[in-house]
Parts: C-alpha cells; structure tokens; sequence
C-alpha cells in the first residue's frame, strides 16, 4: 500500500510539473493584439486617431501604415486640439476603438475634401515619422491624437494597423513547476519509506515448532558483498539517494523562479507593487484650479526645436540676404530690422549682421495658456559663447497651419534678471494690451518710454522706470540727442519724435502678478537745412540706405527700437525694468 500511494504522489508531482512548464509552452498567451482598419472608401485627405483609439488595450502602441497613393506618407503626434486646429474645416477620417468587438472603426467627418497643406515640419507636433509604409512605436498620453496624411493632394493612406503588447505572465506556472517539485520530493521520500518499511519486514524469523536455532550458512571468501547485505552500506545509499533530491529540486526552482512571469503579483511581482507606490508631489499647487487653466501652447521640447528651426533659417536668410526666407519666421518689428539690414548689406559690405538667432541652450521657456489662434510663446536663449548676451524671443502663431515667427527679438542687458514666472508646464496667461492690473499699461509702456528717451530726469514717467543698469538711454537717450544738436552747424536744424510701434505689446503674467512685457517703437530722426542753399550730408548708415551724398530737402531716418520689460502689478513700490533691447535702422528716405 505505502508503494501505492508513493506512485500515485510521483504521477501526481509530474503532471503538475508538466502542466507548470505547459503554461508557458502550448498554453502561452499570444505576446500581442492587433486591430486593422481601412479607409479606402472614403475620399478624405486626412486621418485622425484619437488617444481613445490608441488605449483601446493597455501598453505601447506599434502602428503600421500602409495602402498610400503616393511614395511617401507621413503622420504626426500632437495635442488632441492642435491636430484638430489644423484639421480645421477639412474631412477627415476620425478612428475608433469598438469595444464591443475590440476592433479599430473609421467614421467619415464631412468637411471640405480640397488639397491640405503638408503637415511636415509643423511646430505643433511632438513627433514625426515619414516614409514609404512607415511602422514606428508610440506612447501617446491621453491628450495627444495621431495624424495621417499622404501628400495632401491624395487620399490618406487606406491601411492603419495598431499593435498593442500583452501580458505574457502565466502566474500559475511557478506555483505548479515547485509545488509539482515538492510533492515529487514527498513522492520520493514516501517511496524511500515504503523500502526500509519493506525490509525491516523481511528479518530473520523462527520457525513455528522448533527449538532449534535457525542454520546458518557460510559466505564464501570470493562472494562479493552488497549494500543489501550490509545494513550500514544500504543506509548509506539511501542518504546519497536523499541528499540528490534537494539538488534538482533548488536547481529547478531556480530555472523555474528565475522570472515573475512565472508567479502571482503577490509573489513574484514586489517589485512592480513597490514601483507602483506614488510618488509624494508639491502640495502647493491646487489641482481644482489647475484643472480650470488652459494648456500651454508649447512644451519644452516643441520650444527648444521651434527655436533651433528659427536659428538655421535666421543664419541661411542673414547670409544670403533672403528676406522672403525671413519672412518665414520672422513678422512685425523683429522682421523690419532684418528686411532694412539686407538692403543696408546689398550696399555696403562692410554692415553689421543683424542679432543672431544661437543655437544654444532655451534656458527659459513661458507659453501662453490657450488652446486657440493666434497664440504666443517667449522663450530665452543663452548662446554656447557664454560672452554673448543671451537672446528673449518672443513667438506668435497666427494660425493651426502656420509656424512660430519672432515678433521682437531683444538682447538682454548685463546682468538683467527677469522676474518668476510659472513652469513651461503651466504656462502663463497673456495679458491684454489695455489691462489695468499693472503700474502701466502694455500698450503705454512705448509712448512712456520713448518720453523719457526724449526729455531723460524731467519726463513725467521717469519715476516709473529703474534708470540703474539701462545702457540704451545712454545709446539714444536724452545725452545723445543733445549731443547730435550741438553737433549740427547752425544751417541745419535735428527733431527727434519716438512713436509707438503699430505691432501689440505681447504681456505675459508673471507669479508676482507683474508681466513681462514686449513692445516696439520707431525713434525717427529729421535733419533739414535752415539757410537758403544750405545742404544736408547724410552719413554712415543714412547714406548707404538712401544712396544719397547731399540733399537741399533734408533726410528723415527711422530707427526701430525693440524693448523688453519687467512691469510690476498695480499698488508695488518697485520701478519697471528694462531687462533687453534691440536697435536699428529700419528706413531712411529724402525728405519731400
């Protein structure tokens, strides 16, 4: 019986190790889901996949694109309302995940089925892939949308496959593969037990009726012994027997342990409960109202490649005095200094180069919080040459389709420390032009300080900017004016006017309630003679400009002037501070 029930354990042990190592072999689960979806019945140019689509199951999304009538097709990741921005009134393909029957679906949206401009290189994506059938892996967050186009003239590409990852754990493998182990040493031990049960069974016994001693017999010399006729040698050999059966069992607990694949997460899977434990975060911000707050317009990353994207068509243009290339990404005052600095260069060699866009490092990155157009962005940028000034730019985009241009570009002064302000993640309101919460309105901050450019101490707005650290006064300011009056010969006379800029001040809050501020005005030099037959020679710039060496009508020459400011809120006792400039001449003309 005790053999019996030492079989009956063994056959048990080995079917649970066999079932253990089945689950990982014929009763794997498939490493990965896929769900196909065509479009090839609709017309539409475009095709959108929301984020729904993509966490149709969990993990990492591998998508395949194929089925374009063109050789190339590209597609992009981007915030769900920025792919939408510039889907605009176009039709589109909108994907969807059927829960139901866990497949990808694509409904038809009506819109305009015209031509698209090519969505590549846009700055509103995060990521791109382009290529003949491309296959590319994504992790798209809950608010980011795939977009597909072909070419924009031909219909999307007809065949989208989405490939999600599965759990290949099989956390009844492990418990199977060492419980089979250790029954199978139970099995083995009752076994061991049945035997020396046996042989004790089998000792000399007397025989029934007789007094006699029972014979015996003599081993002979050459008969070799056996550990079956030695006690001593037969224990031996069963402790050798035992002392097997732990080695295989901790050698094959370790092949079978040796992932958590193969357990319960209770068991095998610490690491991954550990990993799950939140995080402690800041207390200080207040999820209810940031949950009100509108999502910055660009990240970090869209900003440091906006930027480097700026830089080569700003060093391409500036060298081969391209101003419609410029124009690519340059608008307002910040492209009016460099359209005069290409027509000053096309005649004089020897003419500086406009400020240079670097490439070096965005130290600071403040989007606007908006999920609309035009929206706008400013940015800081700190040249490798650490004795370079760093550059503020200020960014606008008008539309979904269009890229960021700089709007004014200004170079920070020495020392200048601009005010705190929120993360890139949060973002920052931009302020009107009109608000009153502030010591001075964005858009009177030109007229004020061109005043105080003109009359110096004894403008009425002096008081409200920090005179300490402001190198342009020194430049254009009061001092400077006077000096070229006196300069003049008493046949010719100088009038200096500042005029706001027509482009808005661009304001962005700031955590003080102050704003950063950016604004332009033109400071306008008219020289006349005021003696009959008295002539006006123009020089340097002036001259080169107009290409004119005397004139008896007088020249009128337009500087622009870009200016950076930290405006305190409304009621502080602290001063407005210029934190950057950019001057240069924009126009000279004969006077009429």
């Amino acid at each position: 019986m005790r053999f019996i029930v030492a079989v009956v354990v063994v056959v048990l042990a080995a079917l649970m190790v066999a079932l253990g190592f089945a689950q990982r072999t014929v009763f794997a689960p498939p490493p990965s889901v896929s769900s196909t979806v065509s479009t090839a019945d609709s017309e539409a140019r475009i095709t959108v996949v929301p984020s729904e689509a993509l966490h149709g199951h969990d993990g990492r999304q591998t998508v395949s694109i194929s089925g374009s009538d063109t050789d190339s097709v590209f597609a992009a990741t981007g915030r769900t309302s920025d792919v939408l921005g510039w889907v605009g009134d176009s039709a589109y393909n909108e994907v969807s995940f059927d829960e139901t029957t866990g497949e990808l679906v694509s409904t038809p949206v009506e819109g305009d089925t015209a031509d698209v401009p090519s969505p590549a290189d846009s700055d509103l994506w995060n990521a791109e892939y382009a290529g003949a059938d491309p296959t590319f892996s994504i992790d798209a967050p809950d608010d980011v949308s795939l977009v597909i186009v072909s070419d924009g003239t031909a219909p999307a590409p007809d065949t989208l496959r989405v490939t999600w990852p599965l759990s290949t754990a099989t956390p009844a493998a492990g418990p199977l593969i060492a419980g089979g182990l250790v029954v199978l040493l139970i099995g083995v031990l009752l076994y061991i037990w049945a035997i020396a049960h046996h042989r004790r069974n089998r000792g000399p016994r007397r025989r029934s009726g007789q007094g006699k001693p029972p014979r015996v017999t003599r081993r002979s010399r050459r008969e070799p012994l056996t550990s079956g006729d030695d006690p001593a040698a037969g224990r031996r050999s069963i402790r050798r027997s035992i002392a097997v059966v732990p080695v295989v069992l901790v050698g094959a607990l370790a092949l079978s342990g040796c992932t958590a694949d193969y357990w319960p997460s209770a068991v095998g899977g610490a690491g991954a409960d550990a990993s799950a434990t939140p995080t402690p975060t800041s207390t200080d911000a207040v999820p209810d109202e940031q949950d009100d707050l509108q999502p910055p317009v660009i990240s970090v990353a869209q900003a440091e490649r906006i930027v480097q994207r700026i830089s080569t068509v700003a060093s391409e243009a500036d060298g081969t005095l391209d101003a419609d290339l410029a124009a690519t990404r340059f608008t307002g005052p910040a492209l009016a200094q460099r359209q005069a600095n290409y027509a000053l260069r096309a005649k004089d060699d020897g003419a500086a180069e406009p400020i240079a866009v670097p490439e070096g490092d965005v130290t600071l990155t403040l989007p606007q919080q908006a999920d609309t157009w035009p929206r706008s962005a400013f940015v800081i940028v700190q040249s490798d040459d650490t004795a370079v000034a760093p550059i503020a730019l200020t960014l606008v985009q008008e539309d979904a389709r269009a890229n960021y241009q700089v709007e004014y570009l200004t170079s920070l002064e020495a020392g200048a420390t601009p005010p705190t302000v929120a993360p890139a993640s949060i973002g920052a309101a931009r302020l009107s032009p009109d608000v009153k919460l502030l010591t001075l309105q964005p858009d009177q901050l030109a007229t004020a300080y061109g005043d105080i450019l003109s009359e110096g101490d004894e403008s009425e707005y002096a008081d409200l900017f920090e005179a300490e650290g402001d190198t342009l006064r020194e430049k254009i300011g009061k001092p400077y004016k006077d000096a070229k009056r006196e300069a003049l010969p008493e046949t010719a006379s100088i009038d200096f006017a500042s005029t706001p800029d027509e482009d808005p001040a661009v304001a962005f809050a700031t955590n003080d309630a102050g704003a950063i501020v950016s604004v332009a005005l033109n400071e306008v030099e008219t020289v006349k003679p005021t003696a009959e037959g008295a002539e006006v020679n123009p020089e340097g710039a002036v001259k080169n400009l107009t290409g004119i060496d005397k004139t008896t009508k007088g020249i009128e020459a337009t500087y622009g002037v870009e200016l950076l400011f930290s405006v305190p809120p409304v009621g502080s006792d602290q001063k407005i501070v210029l934190l950057g400039f950019s001057q240069a001449l924009i126009s000279a003309k004969e006077l009429s």
